[in-house]
């Protein structure tokens, strides 16, 4: 039986009162939602949702759900899914009741690889970022805009935790900084058509030590790069090609080159016309991270995929 079955069943059976008690929303649960309420909360939250045009807090009710709503739909049926669907629709309905909810903390997810990556301390710079930006007028002047950057910026999060190879850089992180982009721009008095530049990086794929073939994981990233260049014939792409700062200059070049030339194959395999993917490989000339001589940086051992 599954957990969602067993969920609706243990209501069924009388056990309303005690779940609807631990139904109220926590900005620092010892879990993040509970899949045993889950049935109660993700109606009660859908139900109450506010039309989209409202205030800030109305717009955050009205987006949570919505995010709620995509978690029910994105094919995850594990209890822990289901968690994650109950803890945002009691952040909805939270904001339903009029509560001003504020952006996750990454402490409160299992977000990996702060080492070598470094990724707990990027999003705790965001939200630093993220809460300045709603501080100083976001939330007043352009509520629905900063409620869709709130939104975004929590599910960066809680899609980084269920598969941090994908979703790190991938589209909750990309609505993320559209969004406050465009924010920033609009709070400073600047025309939002400008809070969307293409040509930044897209997708990043890793590379291990020494190596320029692809891992399953990073096959999965060049094939969801190649089915959105698809979308769009006029695309022009650029590969950089990049390498640690262990060994020598010409083999990091070398390197480089041969990484670049992986996923450009790999690319036009997928169907991405080959007349429009540039390459460039720079060695170690142009480290995402510096780091001394010698020092072998995971991060450093990249394919840039760029497009515009």
């Amino acid at each position: 039986m599954s957990n969602r079955r067993i969920a609706k069943l243990s209501v069924v059976l009388g056990g309303t009162v005690l779940l609807a008690g631990c139904s109220n929303w926590a900005y620092q649960p010892p879990i993040h939602g509970n899949f045993m309420t889950e049935p109660l909360n993700y109606p009660k939250a859908l139900k109450g949702s506010p039309p989209a045009g409202g205030n800030f807090v109305q717009e955050s009710a009205h987006d949570y759900v919505g995010f709620a709503t995509m978690l029910t739909h994105s094919g995850h049926q594990m209890s822990g899914d289901w968690a994650d669907v109950d803890y945002f629709s009691r952040k909805a309905i939270a904001a339903e009741s009029g509560q001003v909810v504020p952006p996750e903390d990454n402490s409160n997810w299992a977000i990996p690889l702060e080492y070598p990556y470094g990724f707990r301390t990027q999003m705790a710079q965001q939200r630093v970022r993220l809460v300045n930006d709603l501080d100083r007028g976001g939330r007043d002047r352009f509520p629905a805009l900063a409620a869709r950057t709130q939104v975004a910026y929590d599910c960066w999060l809680e899609r980084t935790e269920g598969d941090w190879v994908k979703e790190f850089d991938g589209q909750c992180h990309k609505d993320y900084v559209a969004a406050i982009t465009a924010l920033e721009l609009a709070l400073d008095g600047k025309p939002v058509a400008a809070a969307a530049p293409r040509g930044s990086h897209e997708y990043n794929v890793y590379f291990e030590f020494d190596k320029s073939a692809l891992t399953p994981q990073a096959r999965e990233i060049v094939d969801q790069a190649a089915a959105t260049m698809k979308r769009d014939k006029s695309t022009k792409v650029t590969l950089v090609g990049k390498a640690d700062l262990s060994g020598t200059d010409p083999y990091n070049l070398a390197l480089s080159h041969r990484r670049a030339d992986t996923v450009k194959n790999v690319l036009v395999a997928d169907g991405v016309p080959a007349n429009q993917i540039e390459e460039r490989w720079v060695g170690e000339r142009e480290p995402p991270v510096p780091t001394a001589q010698g020092v072998r940086e995971p991060r450093n051992r990249v394919v840039e995929i760029n497009w515009n």
